[in-house]
């Protein structure tokens, strides 16, 4: 039996995974989600609410290596979808 395997390798876990995995060890920002390599953070955090999980954005304020004030989006965890 081959549960979670491809071709006798462990199934890579999709972003979506990666990304609520990461939230529950804290709160992540987009950049970090980018050095995660996933550039499409935002589709995957909607698809995560619509599944219910309740992930909430905290813009803040960061300077960028040109010293210019930029914004970036900090996602949390705040409660997860339990099905009976």
């Amino acid at each position: 039996m081959k549960a979670d395997c491809t071709n006798g390798k462990p199934k890579t876990p999709n972003q979506r995974q990666r990304i609520l995995a990461r939230l529950r060890q804290g709160s992540v920002t987009s950049w970090e989600l980018s050095q995660m390599g996933i550039l499409g953070y935002n589709t995957r955090i909607m698809e995560l609410r619509q599944a219910g999980h309740n992930i909430v954005t905290t813009m803040e304020e960061i300077q960028n290596q040109f010293g210019e004030t930029v914004k970036r989006g900090r996602f949390s965890l705040v409660s997860e979808r339990h099905d009976a």
